[in-house]
């Protein structure tokens, strides 16, 4: 597979992504801010008081100590890219071939405080639009792997918890959140 494959916010052509935005060469499409939050109960509480479902994993994922936060002030940049857009045209791709995909494009994985974040930094997101994180997969309370995804119902905002098991696949119009590398 080539390597010519244009993420929002990675340089090159402009590439149309969904959010009702268009990526434009050497610009992230967000940029967010970490280490605001001194504890994941701190994070958690400004979830709840911004009235956001938080879905049954999500809630797993923050209360488990695998799920930390960044110590220092930092902001990073952020690209949406769909599946297809990584060039899988098929039916289905795996997390696997997708987050390779990814770096080979020059993005990478998400801290998993990427998840919660953007949820309270991206209040204006479209009813009907849901986008994965793209980031190391997390343990639930059953021992599972789930990564983050934010949304909007149609009913207000949510984060929510989806398996992420090596034989799982997403369709190719799926769009994952991934770091842009600075």
């Amino acid at each position: 597979m080539a390597s010519s494959a244009t993420a929002m916010g990675n340089g090159g052509d402009v590439v149309p992504i969904g959010c009702d935005q268009v990526g434009r060469a050497g610009g992230a499409w967000k940029t967010i801010t970490m280490g605001n939050y001194r504890t994941v109960i701190a994070l958690r509480d400004a979830l709840v008081q911004q009235n956001i479902r938080i879905g049954h994993l999500a809630a797993q994922m923050l209360r488990l100590p695998t799920f930390t936060l960044t110590s220092e002030y930092t902001s990073i940049d952020l690209s949406v890219v769909a599946v297809r857009q990584l060039g899988f045209r098929s039916d289905r791709a795996s997390f696997t071939e997708i987050y390779a995909r990814a770096m080979e494009v020059g993005l990478r994985l998400c801290p998993p405080e990427v998840g919660p974040q953007l949820r309270l930094q991206y209040p204006d997101q479209k009813a009907g639009e849901y986008l994965l994180i793209g980031m190391e997969h997390l343990p639930t309370a059953n021992g599972a792997d789930a990564h983050f995804i934010i949304g909007n119902g149609g009913a207000g905002l949510l984060i929510i918890g989806r398996s992420a098991g090596v034989d799982l696949t997403v369709a190719p119009h799926s769009r994952f959140v991934f770091v842009l590398r600075r």
